[in-house]
């Protein structure tokens, strides 16, 4: 299909495209402010904010440089303080129906298979169907595509699993 001196102009080309597009998602201006504040301080503000702005500083919180803490990030906070309780599940399902950034959508996944283990997806089979037909929708970055990966379309799809087997 393709030689191996195009695989890696190919590659070479998407690697500076994803650095560009990676700095277009800046992180909002609440997140050096969010992120200055101790664990405890940033859980209480954090879950004080409406979920649509909560799920903007979950996914967008981790490309700011302050955020970054021992082994675990505040993405990983956020994302599993946001699935703490079912709050966010109607914003989710709609952002998840509507998103087209497949990184957009594993951030989504993330957080409902999260709600789903904590056991508050129960009986919520609507989810489920929009999570498995997000991730069965998914077709990767191009370079992954190129190269054969498929870690974040198979991850999706065991989180749309994981989310169908804990509604029950």
């Amino acid at each position: 299909m393709f030689t191996n001196k195009t695989k890696i102009v190919i590659a070479n080309l998407a690697f500076v495209i994803s650095i560009v597009s990676a700095c277009s998602h800046q992180a909002p201006a609440e997140c050096q402010q969010l992120c200055a504040l101790s664990e405890e301080q940033q859980y209480q503000r954090f879950k004080s904010y409406p979920v649509e702005k909560q799920f903007e500083l979950y996914a967008y919180c981790g490309n700011e440089k302050t955020c970054m803490r021992g082994s675990e990030s505040t993405h990983d906070y956020y994302g599993q303080w946001m699935a703490q309780d079912d709050i966010a599940v109607p914003f989710l399902v709609e952002k998840l129906k509507t998103e087209t950034d497949e990184s957009v959508q594993w951030e989504i996944l993330y957080v409902l298979r999260a709600m789903a283990v904590n056991g508050h997806l129960k009986g919520r089979h609507d989810v489920a169907e929009v999570a498995t037909h997000a991730a069965d929708s998914m077709k990767g970055r191009f370079i992954d595509r190129l190269f054969g990966e498929k870690w974040n379309i198979e991850q999706s799809k065991e989180w749309a699993r994981e989310i169908e087997i804990n509604i029950r």
